[in-house]
């Protein structure tokens, strides 16, 4: 009888598992089209170097860091900084490698964009950095039935022990 009951949790759990799971990253096709134009539309104004078309993804209270540290409140605020970074990136070839979107509700969804970064000029040295490799991590609201970039972080996909990506690069600014 123990087992019988200790089995039927286990199934019990499995299939909840899986069904939160299963609402967690499906979206359904109309959300999951305008998600995908936001991130085409996000990481085509970064191409074109265009500060409004980038700034007009975020929300007006969105809240961007970057793999530095450098950190922005808003969107006048990352419009405003977006200029700025772009001298680090006017070589730089960006190649998106994976996107995974993870619907957690009807309004919010999270999104992983991986890519790498090749050519990438540090501001005063006008050094080369090596070759990154990038994740941003978003988190998408649908606000009056748009869905913007509510919070966004980039964080340097780095292997154990090795400081390869941006090593003793003291020039590169808060901000980038």
């Amino acid at each position: 009888m123990k087992k019988q009951i200790c089995i039927s949790v286990f199934f019990l759990i499995a299939a909840f598992s899986t069904k939160l799971l299963t609402a967690q990253s499906h979206c359904n096709p109309k959300d999951s089209v305008a998600i995908r134009k936001v991130i085409n539309e996000f990481n085509d104004a970064w191409t074109a170097k265009d500060p409004v078309r980038y700034a007009a993804v975020f929300a007006s209270d969105a809240d961007w860091e970057n793999a530095f540290g450098g950190h922005l409140r808003g969107r006048d605020s990352i419009q405003n900084t977006y200029q700025k970074l772009m001298s680090q990136f006017s070589t730089a070839e960006e190649t998106i490698t994976r996107i995974q979107v993870f619907c957690m509700s009807s309004d919010f969804a999270l999104v992983d964009i991986y890519q790498t970064v090749d050519g990438q000029k540090l501001p005063k040295s006008g050094r080369i950095v090596p070759t990154r490799h990038l994740r941003m991590s978003d988190v998408y609201q649908k606000i009056n039935g748009k869905w913007q970039v509510k919070v966004h972080r980039v964080t340097d996909l780095r292997e154990r022990g090795q400081n390869q990506n941006n090593a003793n690069q003291t020039d590169s600014t808060k901000n980038n």
